[in-house]
Parts: structure tokens; sequence; C-alpha cells
């Protein structure tokens, strides 16, 4: 059976997450973030298993392989907890587990879920001692803290508010003390900040951090990063980062703070949508080069789309980030980079014939330069600048 903790149990099933206890996050939702969760546990009065829904993550702790209630929460998460995340406008499940036993266990309750890895650091002291000399001009450091909720003026206030809301509310209460650092450029917009959350009992905590794509690049997460990790070593037992592995950038700027990497880890996600995980899962494989793969997922997709799949209606990848004549691209340059020469000319003209015309990208993509001089690539360029 299947069945859902009060709130006033939380904390009485922390031994479930022990094993993952590097990562504040299973405590901090357990003892003390305010926003709505709900746990669910295979027995009231000995859980042996648990689940914490924070819409759109769940959190899997203790034993993997309780085939029942996996296979009843599995009704719960693609019944009513399907609708309330549709409800968030949330399509994808973002999975934590505090054991490596979950890996095989999740297969159980999400459908074709993929895997990816994450790091986690910590910092010990601070690497640049003059992060301050790093604020340019016309750009100021503030706090986040009381003072934030009188410049509700400032571009990009709501992003740094939401970010903050499911650690710290009731603002008014949690922002007495400084929760981060935020970069303001000219007292009209913020473009980075840097906040504190996840606090445990045992006063460990973990930071946030975002820059606004127009100013990466430019040092800016350094510094709010900086002014964070020196506020927070001087008042907390310990300070964790976490980055995908993928993310190059969040880990190269956590390196240069001070940060030092302490664990790597995987995690899992599913979208409910089949169209959406397969076109994730074809993406995933392909930033690990696993290229056959890769293809193996996106024909998948193709297929669905050529036979006029339902899902496809209800896709929201195809809708905004991967159109399907992009998908098409992307499957000829997988078989670029494997040397198939006829798969790729092939799939870069049903993409052109769905409309691609992206010439830029078509020139500048790395899998098809070693391509550049054959005669069927000439033609595929002449005919997109004629379109």
């Amino acid at each position: 059976m299947t069945f859902e903790l009060p709130k006033e149990r939380y904390r009485e099933i922390r031994h479930l997450f022990k094993e993952k206890s590097f990562l504040n996050i299973f405590r901090s939702h357990l003892e003390r973030t305010p926003i709505e969760k709900k746990v669910f546990v295979d027995n009231l009065e000995k859980p042996q298993t648990a689940v914490i829904v924070v819409i759109p993550r769940l959190f899997f702790g203790g034993k993997a392989d309780n085939e029942k209630f996996n296979s009843n929460f599995r009704k719960i998460l693609f019944s009513n907890l399907k609708n309330e995340f549709f409800m968030r406008n949330q399509h994808e499940v973002d999975c934590y587990f505090a054991n490596t036993e979950w890996l095989e266990g999740v297969k159980n309750v999400l459908i074709e879920p993929y895997f990816y890895d994450r790091y986690y650091y910590e910092i010990e002291s601070i690497k640049l001692e003059n992060w301050k000399d790093m604020i340019p001009e016309g750009f100021s450091l503030e706090p986040v803290d009381l003072s934030l909720l009188d410049k509700n003026y400032l571009k990009n206030y709501d992003w740094l508010i939401k970010e903050i809301e499911e650690n710290w509310l009731p603002f008014e209460e949690n922002l007495k003390e400084n929760k981060g650092f935020y970069l303001v450029r000219n007292n009209e917009e913020i473009v980075s900040w840097c906040t504190l959350e996840y606090l445990t009992d045992e006063n460990e905590i973990e930071v946030g951090i975002a820059t606004k794509s127009e100013y990466q690049k430019r040092g800016f997460a350094t510094v709010v990063g900086s002014a964070t990790a020196e506020y927070a070593l001087s008042k907390y037992k310990s300070v964790g980062w976490n980055c995908s592995v993928s993310n190059i950038g969040s880990y190269k700027t956590a390196e240069k703070i001070g940060y030092q990497r302490f664990k790597k880890y995987v995690k899992a996600g599913c979208f409910f949508n089949k169209i959406d995980n397969w076109i994730i899962h074809g993406f995933t494989q392909a930033e690990n080069k696993n290229y056959t793969k890769a293809i193996e997922w996106y024909e998948k997709a193709l297929q669905a789309f050529f036979e006029n799949d339902l899902d496809f209606k209800d896709s929201v990848l195809t809708k905004e980030y991967f159109p399907m004549n992009r998908l098409m691209f992307r499957l000829a340059t997988y078989h670029a980079a494997l040397k198939d020469k006829e798969n790729t000319f092939k799939n870069l003209q049903i993409a052109l014939n769905h409309g691609f015309h992206d010439i830029k990208l078509f020139k500048e993509n790395e899998l098809l330069k070693s391509l550049h001089n054959s005669k069927e690539w000439q033609k595929i360029l002449l005919e997109m600048k004629e379109n």
C-alpha cells in the first residue's frame, strides 16, 4: 500500500535518506522548507520506503525494491500527481535518490527514465580575495534581505523572488538575515544572483546561482558566488554547490571561487509525454557522445511524427525547443559523427524539406565540418540559400 505521511511526522523518516546525507535537499525538505509538499510511505507505523514530492521534484528514499509501493506510487504519479504537475505547468519529473539501489528501483515507477550525472562541491575558504574588484562601474552588489522587498521596480525582480520562495517564506521573518547576494545594473536590472538554500537542522546550507544569458561570461557569477560563499562560511557548518556534469560553466565558476569537488551522483528524469521523453533521451545520449543510442531515440520520435501519433498534440519540446525540422537536422549531425555520409545527407534533405533553413547553424556545426568539401554539402547549401 501507499500512504500519505502527516506533516508533523516528516522528521521521523530522515533516516531513510541518510546515505546521501551530503545533499542537504532531502533533510531540508523534511525539516524546514516552507514550500508545499507531500510525503508518501509504504507503512505509517514503520515506514521503509518513502517519496518526498515537491513538484516537479521527487526524492526517493529507503528500500528501492518495494514492489507494491513502487507499483502503487506509479499509479498515483501518472494520475492525480500528473494533473497537479500540469496545473503548475510542469511536464517533467525530476528525481533525486537517497541510495544507489533506486537507480534500478525507479524504473518500476517512471516510464523510460533517463539518467544524468551531477557534481556536489563544498568550500572551506575563498580563493579570490579580490572579488570585490571585479564589480564593474555601473553595477552594485546587493544583499538578499528585507531591503529586496522594496525593489520590485527592478527588471527581473520576479526571477529572483521565485528562486527564494522555496526556502525563505515568509519573507518578513526569514529575510531579516541575509540570504545571498545579487548584482544590479544601473539600479534598473538584476543580472545575476547567488542565494542560500536548503538549510538543515545541523546548520548546513547550499547555494543556488544564475546569470541572465545576455550577461554571462563577464565574471558576474564569480562575484555573487564569492560574496555569498564568504558570508556563508562565517555562519554555517558547511556550504555546498550542485551542478550538472555537463554544465562546465557552473563547475568552473565553483572551482574559481574555491569550491572543491566532493561527490559525483546520479539523477533521473522523465517527461509525461512519450515524444518529449524520447527527445530528451536522444539529447542526453548525444551530450555523452553516444551517437548510436541518440539516433535510436530520435528515430522513434520521428517515426511517431510521420505516423501522426496523437502525443504530438501535447508535446512541449517540439513546440518550443525541438521543432521537428531541427530534430531532423540533429539526427543528420549524429550520423555525420559516425561517418555515415549516406544517412547524413538523407536526413539533411528531409530537414530541408520540412522547413529547416538555418544556414548559420548548418555551416558552423562541428559534426558537419568534415563534409564541407563534398558536392552533397554544397548542393544542400545552395538549396538552403535559394529558400
